[in-house]
């Protein structure tokens, strides 16, 4: 950790240098990570398929060797069948000590086919033994190797055995003249009980026929695989593992003697059961044999398996012979390889690194110099100080910072005076909001005390009226009364323009934004515009309004006012419907009051938004004029907007939109 540390100190933490560094060692890593990955990848398949491959030759050696020593075991199986002493025996009385060909006799004749068997065992050491059984089963010539010290001997009449329940001789005698039975590969007993030590063996027989088709005997070669399954283990190698199992995959061949011939003591040793593919060759038919199956199995083993057929009966004459090598012995060039490709990696890295420090100093040192320059004297600094002759990009970035230091400092003095400037310009606007502020509560008293005052000389003039009518009454005549009824009408009217200019000017002068449920506050208007609703009998259609922040009291005023207006502007003999809705478009709710009125002409869309402005006839429509006003106040006050659409004789729709503040 402390080289480590130094190192970064060095080279400079954080900067150029290790910026550069650190990214082309991960680079070089991560690079060679890869390729290497990618050529052992592709080097285990290699080694793996040359691996299989040297496994798929093995096996085939194993069964072109094996099936050649079975043919030639057949093959001399019929050339001893065919030799004279055999022939003039077949047709000679044997019972008897008559003379037969050539005037020997059946004693003479038998001597010399011992001899034959002799000179077979003695050439062959892979014969166990030769016997001429007759077709009663008995055995009547028999040369084998259990003499003493396991010498070649004629078995003495006294020690022939019966062979007719076996089943190598029943096989044999119904095995057509000419052909030669071929025996499971089994353990040799001699009078039923398995020999020790233990001797492999498989038996070649031929049935023996007379000249009159009569069946003399059976011929029998014994061949022990002693030395058969030494060879095919010479032929694998010492690296290598050959296993046998016969037709129904029962080990005969395995390096655990535990599992070899386990059949023979009633119990099971398969091959399947350490290689689950060799059941797809067991179960083939015999014309159709795969050339073999190869694959890593259990235990990182590479394996090949294939059947070999060693007789006439493909479905019993067959052996499955497996070879099989441990991955890692083929992996060891692997290994090898990988300790050099690490070796190189590192020197790599190493040389990288070193490179990586020498370049990045010195691209570093004239930018470090730079910053440390610009730290000490910032925009102060002197041209001088800065690298401007560099050669390349740090050259470039000196003259790039020394003009941008001469351009800061031009702005930062433009700014200075700007800043005064709107120093001044904010005091100017603050003085002007004061004013404004002064001025709106002058206007608030001025409409307030405008209105009260307005208000007495009303009630003045009201009174005096009366008092002059109640006086006169009895000289007064109708055009009297109807000055009279004037002078009521306009001190109302009066009185209603005062009352709704001080509500104009009182609006949003106390409240307070708060959540507002407009489902609930349309739902209360139409409660108390019952008794107008209903006069009418008027439909009014809300659902699903929203929720949002605003002034509680003017968003009634503003329903109040537009579902007020579609009841009162209703056409003749048409009930009025309003329909009220909502939708969201950004951060603000737009609502629409459609009513089915008598409309209202473009040229007047702008003129009915302003104070005391009115499009009908006052004996027609009552109102003062100013309710579409409170509206559009209402509405800027929640920084909205308001407009409408209309056409005269179908209806009007209005349109405004607010602002909700706590979603803003």
């Amino acid at each position: 950790m402390g080289g480590w540390s130094r190192l970064s100190a060095k080279v400079g933490m954080g900067g150029i240098a290790w910026q550069i560094l650190c990214p082309l060692v991960a680079l070089i890593i991560v690079s060679n990570i890869l390729v290497i990955s990618i050529v052992m990848r592709q080097l285990d398949a290699q080694l793996l398929t040359v691996g299989q491959n040297k496994l798929d030759q093995i096996s085939e050696l194993q069964a072109v060797k094996f099936t050649s020593n079975i043919e030639e075991l057949v093959n001399d199986v019929r050339i001893v069948s065919r030799t004279a002493p055999v022939q003039a025996i077949i047709n000679a009385s044997i019972y008897s000590d008559g003379e037969i060909q050539d005037g020997l006799s059946v004693k003479a004749w038998r001597a010399q086919l011992a001899k034959i068997f002799f000179e077979i065992l003695n050439f062959k050491s892979r014969y166990d033994q030769i016997r001429l059984v007759l077709a009663d089963g008995s055995e009547w010539l028999r040369v084998d190797r259990y003499g003493r010290d396991n010498t070649i001997r004629i078995v003495p009449a006294d020690e022939l055995q019966n062979k007719g329940s076996t089943s190598y001789f029943q096989a044999a005698i119904k095995t057509k003249a000419g052909s030669v039975a071929l025996s499971n590969i089994e353990l040799n007993r001699e009078f039923g009980d398995i020999t020790l030590p233990l001797n492999p063996m498989i038996r070649a027989s031929m049935p023996l026929y007379t000249d009159g088709g009569q069946l003399f005997g059976v011929l029998i070669f014994n061949q022990s695989f002693l030395e058969g399954f030494a060879e095919l283990r010479d032929l694998a190698g010492e690296d290598t593992n050959v296993l046998l199992g016969n037709s129904g995959g029962e080990y005969i061949l395995h390096n655990d003697a535990n599992k070899n011939f386990q059949f023979e003591y009633g119990r099971s040793a398969n091959i399947v059961d350490d290689f689950p593919v060799a059941n797809a060759i067991l179960s083939e038919k015999a014309d159709s044999y795969r050339a073999g199956i190869s694959g890593v199995g259990a235990e990182e083993k590479i394996y090949s398996i294939r059947a070999i057929n060693y007789g006439p009966d493909l479905e019993k004459d067959r052996l499955i012979v497996a070879a099989t090598h441990h991955l890692s012995d083929v992996l060891q060039v692997r290994e090898s390889l990988l300790k050099k490709i690490y070796l190189l990696v590192f020197l790599i890295v190493v040389i990288a690194i070193v490179l990586a420090i020498v370049i990045s100093r010195r691209i570093a040192k004239p930018i470090k110099r730079m910053r440390d320059v610009l730290k000490d004297k910032g925009l102060n600094t002197d041209s001088n100080a800065l690298p401007l002759s560099a050669r390349g990009e740090v050259g470039d970035l000196a003259r790039v910072f020394d003009k941008f230091i001469t351009e800061l400092s031009h702005r930062q003095n433009i700014l200075r005076e700007e800043v005064h400037e709107r120093k001044g310009a904010q005091a100017a606007l603050e003085d002007n909001n004061d004013k404004l502020i002064a001025l709106n509560q002058e206007m608030e008293q001025f409409a307030y005390i405008v209105s009260h005052d307005l208000q007495e000389p009303l009630r003045t003039v009201a009174s005096f009226v009366d008092l002059l009518v109640q006086h006169n009454i009895e000289q007064q005549d109708e055009q009297v009364k109807v000055f009279h009824g004037f002078i009521d009408d306009a001190i109302r009217r009066m009185r209603e323009l005062v009352t709704g200019l001080l509500d104009f000017s009182r609006l949003g002068a106390e409240s307070q934004s708060e959540k507002v449920d407009c489902q609930a506050l349309v739902e209360a208007v139409c409660s108390d515009l019952r008794t107008q609703i209903e006069g009418v009998q008027a439909e009014i259609h809300y659902v699903d309004l929203p929720c949002l922040t605003g002034r509680r009291t003017e968003l009634r005023v503003l329903f109040q006012n537009l579902i007020s207006n579609g009841i009162k502007f209703s056409r003749k003999d048409v009930s009025p419907v309003v329909h009220i809705s909502a939708v969201r478009q950004g951060c603000e709710w737009v609502f629409c009051v459609r009513d089915n009125g008598i409309g209202i002409s473009d040229a007047h869309f702008d003129k009915v938004f302003s104070i005391f402005q009115r499009l009908n006839n006052r004996d027609d429509y009552e109102g003062t004029g100013i309710g579409l006003a409170h509206c559009k106040k209402i509405v800027q006050m929640h920084r909205g907007r308001i407009w409408l659409e209309s056409c005269l004789g179908e209806g009007s729709a209005f349109y405004f939109s607010l602002r909700d503040s706590e979603n803003e």
